[in-house]
């Protein structure tokens, strides 16, 4: 017969701002944070950057990364009071998939490597040019998507998480999966982990 392998689950956290002095492959780094943060033995069990550190631009100081715990309670209050890492405090939301975005196109549902798209569209202000090649100012920003969709497109990129287009993206996906529903990792002792994202304001929204 075959052989399986067990693997485990972990509750990935993404954790915002982590210094960029900390090396998630350095020997004694993930139990140093987990003392410092006060985590149970054994509860970080590993870690990595959202970004490879080659591509981060000069003089870059924090970055976004991914803590993965074996201990759901210990995730939740990395989430809720935040971890030490490398003398910074930092706080985190729980990680579930997103919509993906096109970042050729901008449109959602596929990636670039993908898009027959016979045009680039900017996730600044939506016209045809390419987004790092953008001048417009804040004020001066618009969605594609949104405009595409016939809803309030000024005032905002693609990429900003309280474009209304995107927002309605995420709350389709959350529908379809009963972890999105939950700010935190669920624990079957602790009824405060229960809640849902409408049931709290102190639940990180992502």
């Amino acid at each position: 017969g075959g052989t399986s392998v067990y693997k485990e689950r972990l509750c990935n956290v993404l954790v915002r701002f982590v210094p960029v002095t900390f090396d998630p492959a350095a020997r004694g780094a993930l139990e140093a944070v987990s003392n410092n943060s006060g985590f149970p033995r054994g509860a970080l069990a590993k870690a990595r950057w959202i970004k490879l550190p080659e591509r981060r631009r000069a003089g870059q100081r924090v970055a976004h990364a991914v803590f993965g715990f074996s201990n759901p309670s210990a995730a939740n209050s990395a989430m809720c009071e935040g971890m030490w890492v490398d003398g910074s405090r930092v706080y985190g939301h729980k990680m579930l998939t997103e919509p993906i975005r096109c970042l050729r196109c901008q449109e959602v549902g596929h990636i670039a490597a993908a898009c027959t798209m016979d045009r680039e569209a900017c996730a600044r202000c939506g016209e045809e040019h390419c987004t790092s090649t953008c001048n417009v100012s804040d004020d001066e920003r618009a969605c594609a998507n949104c405009k595409s969709a016939q809803r309030d497109f000024k005032g905002h990129g693609v990429a900003d998480r309280a474009c209304p287009f995107f927002s309605n993206k995420l709350q389709r996906l959350r529908e379809r999966n009963p972890e999105a529903v939950h700010p935190y990792f669920l624990v079957p002792e602790d009824p405060s982990s229960w809640v849902t994202h409408e049931e709290t304001d102190t639940a990180y929204t992502p």
